[in-house]
């Protein structure tokens, strides 16, 4: 399955891209269905779930199960740091 991912320039405006970065080598490839992929974030907070939907348009392909993600809607440390994982080619999914 392809992977859309969210171009860098874009991930640089967010405010937490820095935070996003720090975490990219705590990135884990999970699991992967035709539907959805799934990966795994550690961090000092805990572990998060971060899903793909290739489904679904835009930046609502990317989920996160974070309490800011749940609470704004947006972007959130866990969903870049997957996203700069797979601009480093480390998985085997893109």
């Amino acid at each position: 399955m392809a992977i859309d991912i969210i171009p860098l320039e874009r991930l640089r405006k967010n405010n937490k891209f820095d935070r996003g970065v720090s975490l990219v080598n705590k990135v884990k490839s999970d699991y992967q269905t035709s539907k959805h992929i799934s990966f795994i974030v550690e961090s000092e907070n805990g572990t998060h779930n971060v899903m793909y939907f290739n489904e679904k348009e835009g930046e609502l392909k990317w989920q996160c199960d974070c309490k800011w993600y749940t609470l704004q809607n947006k972007l959130c440390s866990h969903i870049i740091a997957v996203n700069l994982f797979l601009m480093k080619g480390k998985h085997g999914h893109a």
